[in-house]
């Protein structure tokens, strides 16, 4: 059905023909997949801080690779384990004309770690206990225990005026963003578009085009069309069995990044017949990874390594290998346990979610059910999902995808008894977990994940599928632009020719 509406979507377009995209009043137009209902910080996950970040910066930030670079502290130094000092930029303004200092730093992180304040990410930065004002430049934050992964949270955190919050509430405030970035809010319409000039006395430079709309284009195909027919010059998420209709356009032009989320299909371990690691195994040998890639992912992105976290993330460990498909082997470990005769299970999943999702979960579920393992997939809406989550019941297996942003910490916490939504347990697993959050010395942390990760081979809470990539698309008259590991829009020095 998906095919059917995307070739119906590309016909009108190409009956309708195709033209180069305008910069029309020098806006850059951007086709995004999915779009929030609030620009505020406090809500949401990285679709929302693709948002926010077009306005508000944090004191820390990730470049489109997930490295840390400065941006509102344009340096910082650990003056002890638990002891942090950041130097903040000189002549950094807020959009309405007055003075970005430290007492805005420590506004925002004293409300975000209040226990009162409802804030998404602020587990990021739960460590710490104190922030103090040295001076207008420079701010400490001091933190319970040793923190290696504090510079890392910090930058899931938007800075905010002060003033502004404390005149108008956080929730007015949050409507209409006055921050520091490069470009200045205009017109926010949820499920619509979101509208915003340049800043011209941005710090790093004023923006490369004078406005910015960002339109909110649900439907893959409709996406597409609207970039052959130039109305967008840059769409996010090309849905996979239309990357031919991009590439064979010479005036467009496809670009890929292997993304920092790991997809995994995870077992509740907690019953019948997944509580057996052979079972496990059997999946894992039953699923053709390579061909599912290149099927369903159009050879974008990469298997993982037998391990949940990327090759580009930091506790990788090069020394483990994905399984081989073996179907002969699988049915071999399912009659050692037990299963000859197969039996029947179900993967839950979500859908739009991450690229080709369903399809994933479809093409998984025939190779299982050709050893014996009988599986049907079930789709499940976002507010289902959410409740099956919250009471640890999403099911025998369900396909997730786990973001690492750049350090393993972030998203092994799922398999963890702290994260309260793990299926599968290991008291080793737990401890070394502790142990990699709680020493700045980067060869203690390393060793400790690559030992979760041989931990997470041996015993296979979850399958570990793919790195998955972020595949764009562009006008080849756009320049500037690439696609990021954590899926935020970067859009400050992207121009049209």
């Amino acid at each position: 059905m998906r095919r059917l509406i995307g070739a119906a979507a590309l016909a009108a377009t190409v009956l309708a023909g195709p033209c180069l995209a305008q910069a029309k009043d020098d806006t850059l137009v951007v086709g995004a997949a999915v779009f929030t209902d609030s620009l505020s910080p406090a809500a949401g996950g990285y679709i929302t801080l693709s948002l926010v970040y077009q306005t508000w910066e944090p004191l820390v930030a990730r470049d489109a690779d997930d490295k840390l670079v400065p941006s509102l502290a344009e340096r910082w130094e650990a003056l002890s384990p638990t002891h942090w000092r950041f130097h903040l930029r000189r002549g950094v303004k807020w959009h309405d004309g007055t003075p970005f200092t430290a007492a805005d730093v420590k506004f925002t992180v004293d409300y975000v770690t209040d226990p009162k304040t409802v804030y998404v990410r602020k587990g990021r930065i739960a460590g710490i206990v104190g922030t103090d004002v040295v001076d207008d430049h420079t701010v400490d934050i001091r933190t319970a225990k040793p923190a290696p992964l504090l510079l890392r949270g910090l930058a899931d955190i938007a800075i905010e005026q002060k003033a502004t919050t404390e005149k108008l509430g956080q929730k007015e405030a949050h409507r209409r963003p006055v921050g520091t970035g490069p470009w200045k809010y205009q017109e926010w319409v949820a499920g619509d578009h979101y509208d915003l000039v340049a800043n011209p006395d941005y710090w790093g430079g004023p923006p490369a085009m004078k406005k910015l709309r960002i339109r909110a284009i649900s439907e893959g195909a409709t996406r597409v069309a609207s970039l052959i027919a130039g109305e967008t010059h840059i769409i996010e998420e090309v849905p996979v069995d239309l990357l031919p209709s991009v590439e064979r356009r010479r005036n467009l032009k496809i670009d890929a990044t292997e993304s920092s989320v790991s997809l995994v299909l995870t077992f509740d371990t907690r019953k019948p017949p997944f509580d057996d690691v052979r079972v496990r195994r059997a999946v894992d040998h039953a699923i053709d990874k390579k061909t599912l890639l290149q099927q369903m992912l159009g050879g974008y992105g990469s298997v993982l390594d037998g391990q949940l976290v990327t090759k580009a993330t930091f506790g990788h460990n090069p020394k483990l290998q994905a399984r081989p498909f073996d179907p002969a082997k699988a049915k071999a470990l399912l009659a050692e346990a037990g299963h000859a005769g197969g039996f029947d299970t179900k993967i839950n999943t979500l859908s739009g979610r991450y690229l080709s999702d369903v399809d994933i979960a479809n093409a998984a579920a025939g190779m299982m059910s050709a050893v014996g393992i009988r599986t049907t997939v079930n789709v499940v809406e976002g507010g289902v999902w959410s409740q099956l989550d919250r009471n640890k019941e999403q099911g025998p297996m369900y396909q997730i995808g786990w973001f690492s942003v750049g350090d393993a910490d972030f998203n092994t916490v799922w398999y963890t008894e702290a994260s309260k939504r793990n299926y599968w347990t290991n008291a080793e697993f737990d401890r070394l977990w502790q142990e990699g959050r709680s020493t700045i010395d980067e060869g203690k942390r390393l060793a400790a994940y690559h030992r979760m990760m041989e931990i997470m081979h041996d015993e296979l809470p979850s399958i570990f599928l793919f790195g998955l990539p972020r595949i764009s698309a562009r006008q080849v008259a756009v320049e500037g632009w690439q696609p990021s590991r954590d899926s935020l829009l970067r859009l400050h020095k992207v121009r049209v020719k």
